[in-house]
């Protein structure tokens, strides 16, 4: 475990860094000045949160899109452990009252068009007292009156993580899928999917054994597996 104080982000660490960086090291920053999210938003990363990436380097790289979704599981059930009626919102967001409290950005490391790494990049809030500079509707562990030491919790992730991680390479989404759908309160809502110039409007079928979103549109059964769900 690669351990700082403050780093430009994690993720960004861990790519520049991939060749020389042992499989399924974890890099720890206690604050980032270039935090990122999904679709290159910022990620606020103030004292008080637990940032985190994990550096993969599998042989099997069949199902590398769903370790992001065991990974938001592996936090919402670690927060629900914690009596926090945490839930997933497709792909790897985890939201406690519709309020994001954690979030996952994943990057792939390429290098001649070979596959080197998957950088899993983890945000979660803990014991922030002020997000409203976040730029989206945001909860830390503090501001729903938990106490919490983020190295716990750090730890707690990671066993969970890891006791999935194979059964995830080898199998996919379906090694999860029941569980994952358990934290997932979105199935017949109506939902927007926003991705590239025009957006998908549906309402949620599903999530398919191989994780992606199945919307019934009025186009008919539309499948969606990559995009950002808006509620």
């Amino acid at each position: 475990m690669l351990r700082f104080d403050e780093l430009d982000s994690t993720n960004a660490y861990a790519k520049r860094n991939c060749s020389l960086i042992e499989n399924q090291t974890i890099i720890v920053a206690k604050t980032q000045s270039a935090g990122r999210g999904r679709l290159s938003r910022s990620w606020l990363s103030e004292p008080g949160g637990l940032y985190f990436s994990v550096v993969l380097k599998p042989t099997q790289i069949t199902h590398l899109a769903n370790l992001t979704q065991l990974m938001a599981l592996s936090v919402c059930q670690v927060l629900r452990e914690l009596g926090v009626a945490a839930q997933l919102k497709w792909p790897n967001d985890v939201l406690v009252n519709d309020k994001k409290i954690c979030g996952i950005l994943s990057e792939a490391v390429t290098s001649e068009n070979k596959f080197d790494a998957l950088v899993l990049g983890v945000g979660v809030n803990i014991a922030q007292t002020d997000l409203s500079r976040a730029g989206q509707p945001a909860v830390s562990l503090a501001m729903l009156g938990i106490n919490y030491d983020a190295e716990k919790m750090l730890q707690q992730i990671l066993d969970r993580f890891f006791a999935q991680y194979e059964n995830v390479l080898q199998n996919g989404f379906s090694a999860i899928r029941t569980d994952y759908l358990n934290y997932f309160p979105y199935i017949g809502k109506e939902v927007i999917i926003a991705h590239g110039t025009t957006p998908t409007r549906g309402t949620v079928q599903t999530i398919s054994p191989v994780g992606e979103l199945i919307l019934n549109t009025p186009a008919g059964q539309t499948v969606i597996s990559i995009g950002d769900m808006c509620i």
